[in-house]
């Protein structure tokens, strides 16, 4: 048995303080295997004599439907600029992907686990595939809250905080099929007694007051209604005894994505016992942050990454108690480790936070709020 001690950082409020790590953080699990992915296309460009690339859609499973090809896209552009493949629509050649939950493996062996395929492809102009590169994303470092994240899943492991990454990841494969989902009035949970809640608190066009939105159990998941022009922010609920370190990603960007200075660029929003945390919108820093705005999909904050035709807006929340130092609370004490709109930048508001450490416990919620079909 091993503590799950994962160090990241976290932002929050001034009145609370903001979160640096206590040791160097460690990149994702899909960080890792884009990483690999983009050295192997760079490679593949490289025979070709090509030094820029087209981008195409990465697209994801019709079921669940949704919508975190975004996110691989930024990643992915990130990667491949550090290898010198620049981006270029023009470009003779073109990178397009999808990702999908396995249901078998290669040998058609029915899979105990839940594991997303990434697949990504080099074609021609013509259509022609010249180059497949695949990468399986697993239970392994980390990888079970990036699975969450891709399919936008509805997770509640909050009964096995003890549980090995393995037996999470094969329970969060059962809720795949079946997600928990329970409306408490506004609060969007993922059963009655959970600890964590998201509520959304939406502006709409041409009016001046938040108000809260009340949500919609659409087939088994959470939707809200958003159009074009609308400003919302989401009420993050944290009624356990432990400090809560939220994760949120739009559209398959994480919130964080144009937070500045990137070194250091915090990962999750800090949530005290009890209480609740207004997030309102992308921070671009410690001093402001622009508003969550619904908008054109050319205007949207997954946009500024790269274009994408889906016409489905996801909003997906992570929560992990946390706790200061690296003695974990005995409850979580030899835990394992772990239309066309989109939401863009609205105004800017200048609000002031700082960073602070803090030790992550397992994943024990994702919350999922679909706002545009």
């Amino acid at each position: 048995m091993y503590h799950l001690c994962r160090i990241v950082l976290i932002a929050a409020v001034a009145a609370v303080g903001m979160v640096v790590p206590l040791t160097p953080s460690r990149g994702t699990e899909l960080d890792s295997k884009i990483s690999g992915m983009a050295k192997q296309i760079a490679a593949f460009l490289e025979s070709q004599k090509q030094t820029e690339v087209a981008i195409s859609e990465i697209t994801g499973p019709p079921s669940p439907a949704t919508s975190s090809g975004p996110g691989i896209q930024t990643r992915l552009i990130h990667e491949l600029d550090k290898l010198g493949i620049k981006i270029n629509q023009k470009a003779a050649l073109i990178i397009e992907g999808k990702y999908l939950a396995l249901d078998e493996d290669d040998n058609q062996n029915k899979l105990e686990e839940l594991v997303v395929r990434l697949i990504l492809f080099v074609s021609n102009k013509s259509g022609r595939r010249l180059k497949e590169v695949i990468e399986d994303l697993t239970f392994k470092n980390g990888g079970n809250e990036e699975i969450a994240k891709l399919l936008n899943m509805q997770v509640d492991l909050s009964k096995v905080p003890k549980a090995t990454t393995q037996d999470r990841n094969i329970e969060m494969k059962k809720q795949l099929e079946n997600p928990p989902l329970h409306l408490d009035d506004c609060k969007i949970k993922t059963i009655k007694e959970s600890y964590y809640a998201v509520e959304v608190l939406v502006r709409y066009e041409g009016e001046q007051d938040f108000k809260v939105a009340t949500p919609k159990d659409v087939k088994g998941q959470a939707f809200v209604e958003l159009k074009k022009g609308d400003v919302y922010k989401l009420r993050l609920h944290n009624d356990s005894k432990w400090e809560a370190a939220v994760s949120v990603s739009i559209d398959g960007v994480d919130a964080f994505q144009f937070f500045e200075p990137e070194k250091g660029r915090p990962t999750s929003f800090l949530v005290q016992p009890t209480r609740t945390r207004d997030v309102e919108g992308w921070p671009r820093s410690t001093e402001k942050l622009n508003e969550f705005l619904v908008g054109s999909y050319s205007d949207s904050a997954a946009a500024k990454v790269l274009k994408n035709n889906t016409k489905l807006g996801t909003v997906t929340v992570c929560f992990h108690p946390c706790w200061t130092g690296k003695d974990p609370p005995e409850d979580y004490r030899g835990a394992r480790a772990t239309n066309e709109n989109g939401t863009g930048f609205g105004k800017e508001i200048q609000k002031k936070s700082n960073v602070v450490p803090r030790t992550f416990g397992p994943l024990v919620a994702s919350i999922s709020i679909r706002y545009n079909k």
